[in-house]
């Protein structure tokens, strides 16, 4: 392999460096991926490590899928050794093989953020909460919150637990954690923070694993968390070598725990440590760099670096504002047809990236009325489908039979006519019995049951064909798609499907799950199903992004490490972008951070860039929109006319009009006062005008007075015995009670 022929001068350096502590700055498209498949590459291929010496950490796994590719193809052989894995992936393999020693066993379950929100509903319902109630929200955070800090119920220092919702959220975070332990479940935290205890507690264990790992890679490492790189620091010795490669300027994950000083600060823990910068780019053109540089420019806490690119100039950044929100839509999707006619452009070769998901609306129905084909990420994923969880709670159950949670959710999948009060008996049965709701039916004969004969009968027949299921896939695993298949069938739950308007989308998911798992199967022919429902609850939004020819939409934090030709950055204002709520939150350090995920939208375009921005009226601020101030700092140009708002005043009617609002002038002691204007919406269905203080009846609410006038018709009225709602002022409940 010809490694200085195949990279620049600065990838050389970077990949065939000789010091142990390696930090590699790499600037967006300079060939990150590259440098790390490469580097991994080297380490075998002329310093002979062993693969199973080797262990990579990676973002998503759709890149550890993509690396392990690269590397297989430039080594020329297959390596089945190589551990290139997300932490949560590791921490599952880990975990899978050193459990035991926590008494848990390896067929432990893993619970995603659904099941965890399931949990926690139960939880709140058993102590009186409704299942609407705020506490399970407050709950759900309080968790995160302090298992973010490593923190399980015994850890926290109730002293300090000022707040009453507080301290019922601890009530029910020790609940939470009781049963996930009855279940042998883990969530998505538990995978790091029981690796991590397991490696501090037991120092022959860790030991062990210390001297598997003689070189460990980090991908991304700017998004690194503190439980992570604790993680990597505790798979080290002294002469275990550490290779990080990141880009400051892209940390967009602070908000879920990333911490940027651990990159930024590397050379504290590390004094030797070799850093070496990529800012040769390989993406974008000149022109959309310059941009994207004098933005970051404005950032202090960073790596100073200026990307650069030796292929063309290209095309100037279009930046244009619209007076309202659908006519921004009109103006990406005509752009869209135009770039496609030119036969330059596939759909596939656009993406919209907006800062926060509500933004897609207006854009999605301008794609639907011109019949463009698309698909948004980010959203929900395949495998939060309820079709597709429902196929893998019968999985986790056949591999876990102490998973409640993925037992309650099959109960009436398809509908058995099992209803809430007969569940609820059952489970305190199942709790009295000290046994898990599987194993209660399974092995109980009833007698003594609350339980209705028919409801028994059910859950038996039930129990008794995933019984069979179970037996059926412990013979014959190497077909255990086609088998679940079958038995999905058998509980009739395609039928059910069937009868719904939507059936056959679900019916065509489930189909894709299973022709996923026999893809699984090929790509892992010693594999068991339950690696397959591991791997699928660790998957990102990202994982599931797959070729096709659509348009794109998706969060910019979704567009992380992806690329397309021409990039739509839409609803570039001030409030939205940055967010008015981030930066109220977070000061000057969340700015930073919004300054950063505006730099990662900017870098995910190759050819073209537009921003584009709306003068409407955002119900999120309840205020007119402004541009971006980022538009200002990445020195881009507005290239159409600055918006001129068309003001007449009707001296009759004392009303302004501007564009489709008007603008009521209030008097005081019969005088004009025009430092007073108070924004009011036109109804014109039944020539109806409202102003702020009229009266008004409604048929169910009764009197009101109106407090505030909307655009696009929408009233608030303060009722005198219902406080206050907003309302469509045209609604045909309402009528204007005119002054006596």
């Amino acid at each position: 392999m010809d490694y200085q022929n195949e990279l620049n001068s600065k990838q050389y350096e970077a990949v065939t460096t000789s010091n142990q502590y390696v930090r590699v700055v790499a600037g967006a498209g300079s060939g990150k991926t590259r440098v790390l498949t490469y580097r991994i590459a080297y380490l075998m291929d002329q310093l002979g490590v062993y693969q199973n010496n080797i262990l990579a950490f990676t973002f998503t796994n759709k890149v550890a899928q993509e690396m392990q590719n690269r590397v297989i193809k430039l080594i020329g052989e297959d390596l089945p050794y190589l551990k290139i894995k997300t932490f949560h992936s590791f921490s599952a393999y880990f975990l899978r093989l050193e459990i035991n020693n926590l008494g848990f066993p390896s067929s432990f379950t893993i619970l995603d953020e659904d099941d965890s929100n399931r949990i926690i509903k139960d939880i709140c319902a058993s102590l009186g909460y409704s299942k609407k109630d705020e506490m399970i929200k407050f709950a759900y955070n309080f968790i995160n919150k302090y298992k973010l800090k490593e923190q399980y119920p015994d850890d926290i220092d109730q002293t300090k637990l000022y707040n009453q919702n507080d301290k019922e959220c601890l009530k029910i975070y020790r609940l939470y954690e009781e049963q996930k332990n009855k279940m042998y479940a883990l969530d998505f935290d538990d995978l790091l923070l029981y690796t991590l205890y397991i490696l501090k507690s037991f120092p022959k264990i860790r030991e062990k694993w210390q001297n598997k790992f003689l070189h460990i890679l980090v991908d991304e490492f700017q998004d690194t968390n503190d439980t992570e790189f604790k993680l990597i620091s505790l798979l080290m010795k002294e002469d275990t070598s550490l290779y990080v490669v990141g880009d400051p300027d892209q940390t967009i994950y602070t908000w879920r725990g990333a911490n940027q000083n651990i990159i930024l600060d590397l050379e504290k823990r590390y004094p030797n440590i070799e850093t070496i910068i990529l800012n040769e780019n390989y993406r974008s053109t000149q022109k959309i760099l310059n941009s994207a540089n004098n933005l970051i420019e404005h950032n202090r806490f960073r790596i100073k670096k200026e990307l650069y690119t030796k292929s063309l100039s290209g095309d100037a950044v279009i930046c244009k504002g619209f007076l309202s929100n659908v006519y921004e839509a009109q103006y990406v999707v005509k752009e869209i047809l135009r770039l496609r006619n030119s036969k330059r452009y596939s759909y596939k070769d656009f993406v919209l990236l907006y800062r926060s998901n509500y933004v897609s609306l207006d854009f999605e129905k301008e794609l639907i009325s011109n019949h463009i084909p698309y698909r948004i990420f980010g959203g929900l994923k395949f495998y939060q489908r309820k079709e597709i969880k429902d196929v893998i709670a019968y999985l986790r159950v056949i591999v876990n039979p102490k998973d409640d949670s993925a037992f309650e959710r099959i109960i009436n999948a398809p509908k058995r006519g099992i209803g809430e009060i007969s569940i609820a008996k059952l489970k305190n049965e199942a709790e009295e019995a000290n046994l898990s709701l599987y194993e209660y039916v399974n092995a109980v004969n009833f007698e003594n049951s609350k339980l209705s004969s028919k409801v028994i009968n059910l859950l038996k027949t039930m129990v008794t064909r995933l019984n069979i299921l179970k037996d059926d896939l412990e013979k014959n695993e190497e077909a255990y798609a086609t088998l679940i298949d079958n038995a999905i069938r058998d509980f009739n739950y395609y039928s059910e499907l069937e009868k719904l308007d939507d059936g056959e989308d679900r019916i065509e998911n489930i189909r894709a799950l299973f022709q996923d798992m026999r893809q699984f199967l090929r790509r892992n022919p010693d594999s068991k199903f339950s690696d397959y429902l591991q791997e699928s609850a660790l998957l990102s939004s990202q994982d599931e992004i797959v070729d096709g020819d659509n348009v794109t939409l998706m969060t910019v934090h979704t567009a992380k490490g992806l690329e397309y030709p021409v990039v739509f950055v839409v609803r570039f204002n001030d409030s939205i972008f940055p967010h008015i709520r981030s930066v109220s939150e977070g000061g000057y350090q969340a700015m930073e951070e919004e300054r950063r995920l505006a730099y990662v939208a900017f870098t995910r375009a190759k050819e073209r860039l537009y921003v584009t921005f709306s003068n409407g009226y955002s119900f999120t601020t309840r205020s007119d929109l402004i541009p971006s101030r980022f538009i200002n700092e990445a020195k881009i140009t507005i290239s159409n006319e600055p918006i001129k708002r068309i003001m007449t005043f009707n001296e009759q009617d004392n009303i302004y009009y501007v564009d489709d609002y008007s603008y009521q002038r209030k008097q005081k002691n019969n005088n004009l006062n025009k430092s007073e204007v108070v924004k009011e919406q036109i109804i014109e269905t039944n020539n109806i005008i409202w102003h702020v203080g009229d009266r008004l009846q409604h048929k169910t609410f009764g009197y009101g007075t109106v407090k505030n006038v909307e655009p696009d018709g929408i009233i608030c009225i303060d009722f005198d015995d219902h406080g206050e709602k907003f309302i469509v002022g045209n609604h045909r409940f309402l009528s204007k009670v005119e002054p006596s």
